[in-house]
């Protein structure tokens, strides 16, 4: 149960990272028209792995929940993954261009 529901949540990561990624690659407008800087439109692939694994953060606890996990694992199991990805993110951040 425990890997039917990890692998769910990582395919829902990797779906929000790679329509993230061909929304960019296409021209897709993601920001408004009026707006001065923007994030999303300029952050290219780092981005779309960190939108993959903050979406993989939301998902984890709701499919785990609603098959049956205990309380302790899905907490746990959560906050592993945002103190994973915070640390990515973290270790990444000088190749971070879009807020210099």
């Amino acid at each position: 149960m425990v890997a039917r529901v990890s692998l769910q949540a990582v395919l829902i990561g990797v779906l929000a990272g790679a329509v993230y990624a061909l929304a960019r690659q296409l021209g897709a407008p993601l920001c408004a028209p009026t707006a001065v800087s923007c994030a999303v439109q300029n952050g290219g692939a780092l981005l779309a792995v960190q939108l993959g694994g903050v979406a993989t953060a939301l998902a984890l606890p709701v499919l785990a929940l609603r098959a049956g996990l205990s309380w302790a694992f899905t907490v746990l199991a959560t906050a592993g993954l945002l103190v994973l990805n915070t640390l990515w993110f973290v270790s990444m951040s000088d190749m971070w261009t879009v807020f210099r």
